[in-house]
């Protein structure tokens, strides 16, 4: 599977359809995916180390950014009823998986799913924690533009959790300048940042 196209506002055809499973932290649910889509027929091991060791706040808003068709997010939704949970993608395809997911899995009245480029479908609002994993093949300014854009869209107090394949240290390093505090867990190849703001 090419690892560029998913990334994109035009997506070529959707390709076939898979039910991927996922059970974790005592939940289970279903999304449907399409194998155009990143890691269209399983949920790839960097979102569930994510999810493994997510920081949830009590209660507030949320936001996947780069949601894809919608793991992040939807679990989160269901791990606490008390959160309103925003998602963003560039790619229609994902936006409508996403939204077919959130339906599917009970979670429609507290899931928004918007279609755009990172930040701009939720221009001027604050959540009390942000979570990615980023499109490392979309390139390095794109992953740093989550980290520095994302510290105007947080709370004081919140907090961004990202999982990352490749380049930990050098993203802790830009994290470090725009957060007061960057938390690191390495866990199977993959790096986990949690940045304070």
């Amino acid at each position: 599977m090419a690892s560029q196209h998913y990334y994109s506002h035009k997506p070529r055809s959707p390709g076939r359809k898979y039910l991927v499973p996922l059970h974790i932290h005592g939940v289970s649910l279903e999304f449907l995916t399409y194998s155009s889509l990143f890691s269209g027929r399983e949920v790839d091991e960097g979102t569930r180390l994510l999810l493994e060791y997510i920081r949830l706040p009590n209660e507030g808003m949320v936001l996947d950014l780069g949601c894809g068709y919608g793991v992040i997010g939807i679990t989160i939704a269901k791990l606490n009823p008390k959160l309103k949970v925003y998602m963003v993608d560039i790619n229609p395809l994902a936006v409508k998986a996403s939204r077919y997911n959130a339906r599917h899995n009970g979670v429609e009245d507290r899931v928004v799913v918007l279609q755009g480029d990172l930040y701009e479908p939720v221009k001027g609002m604050v959540f009390d924690a942000i979570y990615s994993n980023p499109p490392l093949s979309a390139g390095r300014a794109v992953v740093e533009r989550i980290i520095t854009e994302g510290v105007n869209h947080l709370k004081d107090g919140g907090f961004m959790q990202l999982v990352l394949a490749k380049g930990g240290e050098y993203y802790r390093s830009v994290g470090e300048r725009y957060f007061r505090k960057v938390d690191v867990l390495r866990k199977k190849g993959y790096t986990i940042l949690t940045m304070y703001k």
